[in-house]
């Protein structure tokens, strides 16, 4: 090969220098995406150590739930976590493009794994309603409640707005109760006294309402008693009164 034909062949072979320009570029496209990706990573990971609630937006709906982006990274949101209530697989569909509040459960930056979750934030919430709502309940109030349950000990019965008392089986009634199931139904109404409220439960009885209706029967008699008293008393008086003014001379 002369040195003609060498120098054109080596000319013709591209060289570092001729991309040095793209590399530059590359290393610095690569430089800033990896820094991004870390900061995303570390706001992630603030986050989750906080328990943050954020919003995202539902973008797909895959195998099992669907899929967000959180800080520009691919996250996973469990169709178990998706709700309070159970989400069929058919369902899914249906959630792309709502936007949900939720918690990153599962954090891993190495394996770029984010998962996040619905469900603890809409159980907090509903915890958070069920304290208020029996916060407002007093011991004494009167109300109707639908058997949920029997137990050997007792039943379970709601008294509206969700919730639910335990009427133990010695509030069922003065007489001896050897089972719930003799005495309740599964579906029944029936009334019940508000006896307790307190660490998060409710106390129900019946056997209350009976010594209520008795003393209360008791008080009528007795105050029908005393006005009757009252009235004949008062007639009584009024024929004496004239018999003395009568002369029998």
């Amino acid at each position: 090969m002369t040195e003609e034909v060498k120098s054109k062949v080596e000319e013709a072979i591209p060289s570092m220098d001729d991309f040095k320009e793209e590399l530059e570029e590359s290393f610095r496209q690569h430089s800033t995406a990896k820094r991004s990706d870390m900061a995303a990573w570390d706001k992630i990971m603030d986050d989750f150590e906080k328990k943050t609630n954020v919003e995202v937006e539902i973008r797909e709906a895959v195998k099992s739930g669907v899929t967000t982006s959180l800080e520009g990274v691919r996250a996973f949101i469990p169709a178990s976590k998706l709700s309070l209530g159970f989400v069929e697989e058919k369902d899914l569909p249906n959630w792309v493009g709502k936007r949900l509040e939720v918690r990153i459960i599962t954090a891993d930056p190495e394996n770029n794994k984010l998962v996040l979750s619905a469900r603890e934030i809409l159980r907090e919430e509903a915890q958070k309603k069920q304290q208020e709502k029996m916060a407002k309940l007093q011991v004494g109030l009167v109300t109707e409640g639908k058997v949920e349950s029997l137990k050997d000990y007792g039943a379970f019965v709601d008294i509206g707005d969700g919730i639910t008392g335990l009427l133990h089986v010695s509030q069922i009634s003065n007489k001896r109760v050897k089972s719930p199931a003799d005495v309740l139904k599964e579906g029944q109404t029936i009334t019940v006294m508000v006896t307790k409220v307190a660490d998060g439960r409710i106390s129900l009885s019946m056997k209350a309402l009976e010594a209520d209706r008795a003393e209360k029967q008791e008080r009528r008699e007795r105050d029908d008693f005393r006005e009757n008293y009252r009235e004949n008393g008062a007639v009584t008086t009024s024929l004496g009164s004239l018999l003395k003014n009568i002369s029998f001379d």
